[in-house]
Formats: structure tokens, sequence, C-alpha cells
């Protein structure tokens, strides 16, 4: 069983790309074994808890004709990757702690996967805010987890320090940008991968 942590943020469009490109490259290697675990990094920690006006955030940060640029880039890499919709019309950027507070519980019933995939769907393809707990347990309840008890944990703060020390670890290990993908804790990916550079991996990994 090859092992891989995933170092990524659920607002990341580079780590949605990323995830499908993995999904992409284990079904051309079907009997290579991989299990995934998710852990915790913020692009930006800082965030207010209700998140941020896009339109402001996008012009201090680009300038117009860079920002085009970068959006029909991801488009283009999305579309390889079969995601057919990445450019969301959410109107603000939204605080991404309490997804992963959700992806961190979903190890509970083996759904990390899926609720990732969950998470990056409802905001890039459907526009929905993911730093909204109301959205998060509708998640939650689609990959089986108990709506209820995720709610009170949501209320109770559960597991906050554990996911911040676990965030503050990434970054002391070096982790400056995701995704970022470390391999049998050895091996690091950062950013995302090529199809065809994965499988040449995992083969190459799979023969060790």
């Amino acid at each position: 069983m090859i092992k891989v942590k995933v170092i990524s943020d659920t607002i990341c469009p580079w780590c949605y790309i990323g995830k499908r490109n993995f999904d992409l490259a284990l079904k051309q290697v079907p009997d290579i074994k991989v299990s995934f675990e998710y852990s915790t990094f913020q692009l930006d920690p800082n965030m207010p808890p209700e998140g941020i006006d896009r339109s402001d955030y996008v012009s201090k940060k680009f300038d117009k004709e860079q920002y085009i640029n970068i959006k029909n880039n991801i488009k283009n890499e999305a579309i390889k990757s079969g995601i057919s919709n990445i450019n969301n019309t959410i109107g603000i950027i939204p605080n991404t702690f309490n997804s992963h507070r959700l992806i961190y519980w979903s190890k509970e019933n083996n759904s990390q996967l899926e609720t990732v995939e969950e998470i990056f769907k409802s905001y890039f393809e459907e526009s929905k805010d993911i730093g909204d707990i109301n959205i998060l347990i509708d998640i939650a309840e689609k990959v089986g987890l108990d709506p209820q008890k995720i709610r009170k944990k949501f209320n109770n703060d559960e597991d906050r320090t554990t996911l911040i020390d676990q965030e503050q670890t990434n970054r002391q290990n070096g982790v400056m940008g995701v995704p970022a993908y470390i391999i049998d804790d050895g091996i690091t990916l950062t950013g995302s991968q090529p199809v065809i550079s994965i499988v040449k991996l995992l083969e190459h990994l799979n023969k060790s």
C-alpha cells in the first residue's frame, strides 16, 4: 500500500485539479493500492470567519489581464481533469477552517475522499459558501456522517486546536503552498501533477 498525505486547501483550484488527476492516474493502474490522508493548510490563515469580498481581493492582488490569464489556465487544466466548471460565481472567498474540520472528522467513517470531493464540487461547481456550517452539514450527511453529531461538533469548537496545530506543523515542515503530496513519509511533490507523471511515479514505487 502506497501512502499519500495530501496537504491542500478547499478553495484552491489546483488542489481540486490535483485530486482529479490522482483519480485519473489510479484508473490507469488499478492494481496499485493507494491510501490518502488529507492534512490542513489555509491559503490565508488570517481570513475573517465570514470570508472576504472576492472582487476586492482580486483587484488588490492581480491586474485584470493577469487574472483573466490565470482563470483561463485553471479552466483549461480543469477540463483536462474532467472538471467541466471550476469558475464559480460566489461573491466571497470563504474562510476554509471549518471545511478542514469536516474533512478531519470524516476519517471516522473512512469518507475523507468523498468529503473532499463534495466540498470541492460545492464550492467550485455549485458556487456554495463552504464557510457556511449549514452547507458543510449537508455535505456531512451526503457522505454518511450524522448531521446532528457534526452540528454539535461545530458548535462546541471540537478539534479546533488540533487542526491549528496540524497546519502549523505543515508550515514548520516547509510547506509553503498547496497542493503538496508526501508519499510514503518521504517523497514530496508540490503542485498539481500531470496524470502521466503520477502514473509513472506510482509504478516506480510499486516496484520498489
